[in-house]
Parts: C-alpha cells; sequence; structure tokens
C-alpha cells in the first residue's frame, strides 16, 4: 500500500511517483526474451533519434567521430560511438529545454560528474529505490539507515557537500520525508557505530543501505560487541562486495545481504532479489550493454543530456546478460555482478599492464580474508588483508608463489591496516600513489 510519504514526494517532485512505482511494479512480471529485446531496442532507439534531432552538440561528437547518420534507416545501433565522460565534459551537450534538475555521479574515480536530467529520467530514482525494497520484502518508504560519505554525528549534518546553512536544513528535512537516517561512513569510530546501533533500535529501522566496507566495519563491530537487531535487509553499493559480510548480517541483524549496482549518469538501478542469481535491471529505463566486458548504458528516459551508449567505467562479471527468467518469476534481465573498474590495473615485471581482476580471485574465495584493498606505490605492490586469522608471514608462504607466476615479481602483504578511502567515503579496491 503506497503510504503518504510517496503521495507528499509526489507533490514536492511535480510528478506523479505512485503511478511509476505501480508501472514498476508490473513491468518487472511482463514480457519475455524476445519482447525484452524488442522494447530496449526500441527505447534506445527513440533517444538517440531525439538527441539526432535536438541536440545540435552532440551532433558535433558524432560528426568529430566520423559517424554517418545522414540515413537514419541504415544506423546500425552497434557502429554509434561509445561516449565517455570526458567527451560529454568537452562537448556539453545539453538540450536546456529539457533540464528538470542537475545530479552528480558518485565520485568513485574521485572525480564527481555533474549533469543535467530531463524530468520523467530525474522522477524515476524514486520508484527505482521502492521497487528495490520490494524485491527484498520491504514497502517503499520503509526506514533506512544510509551509510555513505556524508551523514550526521550527534544528529548534526556534518558534510561540506551540503553547502551552507539553508541547503543543509532542506537537505535534513528531504532526509526525515524519505525516512532515511544518514550517517558518514568516513567516522566509523566506536562511537559513530553506538549511535547506528541505537538509531536501528528506537527508529525501528527497517534496512541498511551503504558502502560495502562501512557497513562490514559495522557488522565486525556487532560482533565484537556481542550486538544484536533485526531488519528486513542490508543493501551494499559503490565499493568492492566483502562475502564475510553475508555471514555476519544473518548472525547478528537476522538478514541477508543484497547487493545493488547503480550509476545515476546512466540511470542503471540493477537490484538482487531474495534468489541473489544476479542483478535485475529496469531496462525501461536504461539500455544495458556489455562490450569487451566493460559497461556500456544508454539513459532512454533523458531528454536533457545524451548518456547514449555512455562507457561508465565499470567492468562487468561475464561478457553478457542473463536473460533466462529468475526462479523469483520476474522476467528482468539480469547483470552477472561487478568485477571492478577499467583503471584498476597495475603492470608486471615487464611493464605490461594487467587488470588485478586477473590475479585476486585466489583472495575472494579465500573465507578467512574478511576484506582486501591493493596499493599501487611507484611500481611496488601491497595488499592489505583484513583477517582475524593471518599474519603477513602466512600471507606471503600462501600466495607469494601465484602472485610471481602471474606478475613476476613478489607483492608486499600487511594486516588489518586502515582502509583507503576516497573523498567520497568509498574503499577503492585498488589505489594509486
Amino acid at each position: 500500500m503506497i503510504n503518504w510519504r510517496v503521495f507528499l514526494m509526489s507533490i514536492i517532485r511535480r510528478g506523479n511517483l505512485c503511478k511509476l512505482y505501480k508501472r514498476n511494479l508490473a513491468h518487472q512480471y511482463q514480457g519475455n526474451e524476445e519482447t525484452i529485446k524488442q522494447e530496449m531496442k526500441e527505447n534506445a532507439e527513440n533517444i538517440f533519434f531525439f538527441h539526432l534531432k535536438n541536440n545540435p552538440q552532440y551532433r558535433k561528437f558524432l560528426d568529430d567521430k566520423g559517424f554517418d547518420y545522414s540515413n537514419p534507416e541504415k544506423i546500425n545501433w552497434e557502429e554509434i560511438p561509445i561516449i565517455t565522460k570526458n567527451d560529454l565534459r568537452e562537448y556539453n551537450p545539453e538540450v536546456k529545454s529539457e533540464i528538470y534538475n542537475y545530479s552528480s555521479s558518485g565520485g568513485s574515480t574521485n572525480s564527481p560528474f555533474k549533469y543535467p536530467a530531463s524530468k520523467e529520467s530525474a522522477l524515476n530514482i524514486w520508484p527505482a529505490h521502492w521497487l528495490m525494497h520490494e524485491m527484498c520484502g520491504g514497502k517503499p518508504y520503509d526506514s533506512m539507515l544510509m551509510l555513505m560519505g556524508y551523514g550526521r554525528t550527534n544528529r548534526n549534518l556534518q558534510s561540506t557537500a551540503y553547502g551552507n546553512t539553508i541547503k543543509k536544513i532542506v537537505k535534513k528535512v528531504y532526509h526525515k520525508l524519505s525516512n532515511f537516517h544518514t550517517f558518514n561512513a568516513f567516522e566509523m569510530n566506536d562511537k559513530q557505530m553506538h549511535d547506528m546501533y541505537n538509531c536501528i533500535l528506537s527508529n525501528k529501522i527497517n534496512f541498511i543501505y551503504g558502502y560495502s566496507s562501512a557497513i562490514n566495519q559495522f557488522l565486525r563491530f556487532l560482533k565484537d560487541n556481542n550486538l544484536e537487531c533485526h531488519l528486513k535487509g542490508i543493501f551494499t553499493t559503490s565499493d568492492n562486495k566483502i562475502n564475510s559480510s553475508y555471514t555476519l548480517a544473518q548472525k547478528y541483524c537476522h538478514c541477508n545481504v543484497f547487493d545493488q549496482y547503480g550509476a545515476h549518469d546512466g540511470d542503471v538501478f540493477t537490484f538482487e532479489c531474495t534468489e541473489h542469481a544476479g542483478l535485475h535491471i529496469l531496462h525501461d529505463m536504461c539500455t544495458l550493454e556489455i562490450v569487451n566486458n566493460e559497461i556500456i548504458l544508454t539513459a532512454v528516459k533523458n531528454k536533457a543530456f545524451p548518456f547514449i551508449r555512455y562507457k561508465v567505467g565499470d567492468i562487468a562479471l561475464g561478457d553478457k546478460l542473463i536473460t533466462e527468467k529468475c526462479k523469483c518469476g520476474r522476467t528482468l534481465f539480469r547483470l552477472k555482478g561487478i568485477s571492478g573498474r577499467n583503471s584498476y590495473y597495475v603492470k608486471d615485471s615487464n611493464g605490461k599492464e594487467v587488470s588485478v581482476m586477473l590475479f585476486t580471485f585466489p583472495l575472494d574465495l579465500d573465507t578467512d580474508i574478511l576484506q582486501y584493498q591493493i596499493q599501487d606505490k611507484d611500481n611496488e605492490i601491497t595488499i592489505n588483508i583484513i583477517s582475524d586469522t593471518y599474519n603477513a608471514n602466512s600471507l606471503r608462504e600462501k600466495y607469494n608463489n601465484f602472485f610471481i607466476e602471474k606478475l613476476g615479481r613478489e607483492v608486499k602483504f600487511v594486516v588489518n591496516a586502515p582502509l583507503y578511502k576516497l573523498k567520497n567515503g568509498k574503499a577503492p579496491l585498488l589505489y594509486k600513489l
């Protein structure tokens, strides 16, 4: 049942969010592989031809790439040039008449990207999140503890991202209306984690949503202090998934962990359901392709800015989407998962670039490794292992030969060192100094 928060947010956002959410509820069970592929194709082509007609800067981008669009009937989708964040910054192809608001990417590369969104694109964000709740046994506007790169300490919003006092007040009211209880992922000390635990109990929190690394810290805090709570679910996002979180969440929060992948700049929202068999894609908002294992997005609702065959910078698990019907009954296509970013590479002993995804899989399978992070400094690789079992010597004995085989040289191990975090609070898999 749609509650008063949904109704009030519809008024504030000047759109029928209730209608959009009901459409999402129905759409997730409709169609088959053939009809969904056709729908995705039509949606993508429609937004392409809109920008081709209305966006002179996007046409200039196509011209500079040598793409012939003079005969629309002969345009092959796979031949349309892939566009990057740098391209969008250079050409700035806005359609000003369609701008509803401005948003910003999460800044996983430490360089947040501000971009315009059309009304239809902006309004779909909230119904998408409500569907995520529904997939995991929740309802729209179930209470949620947000653990991100901004938040509150002692109930006072602290992030400079909120700007001046008025903006802070507006954001605080907005979060109150949204039933969010926000905490800062930068401040994962004992005091804040005690506050988080008390907040969960006193506000009857249903879900936690936040960075994987910060959530894992909180779960380990519950373990160390023998504390428990009861949640409907935990949503992890942004940095690399941590396997130990699943066991800890079941024991100390009596719920499951659901992975989530989103890129607001490409209007992509993908979520796990209770089957944990891939991330369901809301394909009426975004067409998602996998090209050379890279995620390529087309925001099919954004008439203000051409995220058309947009290289977002993320690497997919697998080389194609899962198209068969999920055991949960949903027909939405699924993404197997995300393995990292295309910038996650180091150099071997010969100076050849090697993706970290090619040599980290044994660490992913090691149940005694709770989390790890790679540092590349002056071409010296150090792996920080978070573990209650290993020390540096035992890790070296177990894995040294493997890394010599893959990279032609040794790596250095450290254990339980503080994780490096970006300005937005995310803990990247790899960082370079």
